[in-house]
């Protein structure tokens, strides 16, 4: 029987190799200099164009309160009623798992499944709370490893810190699509200038999330077959707002992007340091695989029983 331990955040005991509770999606084994960083991959002028909003210091508290907020309260209202929750101790939760572990997430969004013929996947929410919505249409016409990429660039936005702002930016694109109310009033006091800030920013964000998609499939084949089919269903691989182009770098350029990227030395130490933790991943642990006395989390022996953790 496999090692449990508590989740620090809603106490439930999960098997140590599962690294996140199947309860909350917490993380129970803490990130070590093992595991990967947003700077190990993220796209620079995405990099740059998330400081500059960042350091727009008076918008984030309107955006917090009379944006995001309501719009998880909304969108959440909505998946309850035509969603459909999905379990992480479920086949595909263990796919959400795997990814979320390889890149390095301090917690796994609260997915839902949504019925739908359109080939859809996007994260939304806050800082402190995201959430992922996949279509059955996306789960029906992709194969684990394209699903596997879909799966790893939605959990790469979380991973670069993109969440708070892209859901701005769906409600910026979509508005009329909503009941605004104070909504649209909040929305009107953003200048063009960082509308526009905004909306050039998200489509560098996607090339960053197209690397978290091939750093966990770990095949550029399955990157662009995913691209392909997106392109070909009218979906869209992020944020709903991706059916919308002025949001989205053009098919042709992700592709190019994703194939110079798979190419170069800057994937290739990503990739090994990607190995290493997954190899290290039964050593990486509070409790001995062999006696489960406690253990030093980084520690490749055991203190106790003096043997090899890998």
């Amino acid at each position: 029987m496999a090692a449990q331990i508590p989740c620090p955040r809603c106490g439930a005991f999960t098997d140590v190799e599962k690294v996140f509770c199947v309860r909350c999606g917490n993380r129970v084994i803490p990130l070590t200099r093992y595991d990967l960083t947003a700077s190990d991959f993220i796209y620079l002028p995405d990099r740059d164009a998330l400081e500059s909003l960042k350091n727009l210091g008076p918008l984030s508290p309107i955006i917090d309160e009379l944006v995001v907020k309501r719009y998880i309260r909304s969108a959440l209202s909505r998946l309850s009623e035509e969603g459909e929750r999905l379990s992480l101790s479920s086949e595909l939760g263990s796919l959400l798992r795997e990814c979320g572990l390889i890149l390095g997430l301090e917690s796994l969004p609260e997915t839902y499944i949504i019925r739908s013929r359109s080939l859809t996947a996007f994260t939304f929410g806050s800082n402190k709370s995201q959430f992922l919505v996949l279509s059955s249409g996306l789960l029906r016409s992709l194969d684990r490893d394209e699903l596997k990429a879909a799966i790893g660039h939605e959990l790469g936005h979380i991973k670069c810190g993109h969440i708070k702002y892209h859901t701005l930016a769906e409600v910026l694109v979509r508005g009329v699509e909503y009941s605004l109310g104070v909504l649209g009033g909040a929305l009107n006091m953003l200048s063009p200038a960082i509308r526009l800030m905004l909306l050039s920013w998200h489509r560098e964000s996607e090339i960053s999330a197209d690397r978290a998609g091939l750093i966990a499939v770990g095949d550029s084949e399955k990157v662009v077959s995913l691209l392909r089919k997106l392109h070909r269903g009218f979906g869209g691989v992020g944020n709903s707002v991706g059916e919308l182009f002025s949001t989205h770098p053009a098919y042709e350029n992700r592709v190019k992007h994703i194939l110079e990227y798979y190419g170069s030395e800057e994937y290739r130490r990503v990739r090994r340091k990607v190995e290493r933790r997954l190899k290290l991943s039964k050593a990486l642990s509070p409790i001995c695989r062999f006696c489960r006395s406690s253990k030093p989390l980084t520690s490749l022996f055991c203190p106790s029983c003096g043997r090899s953790q890998l």
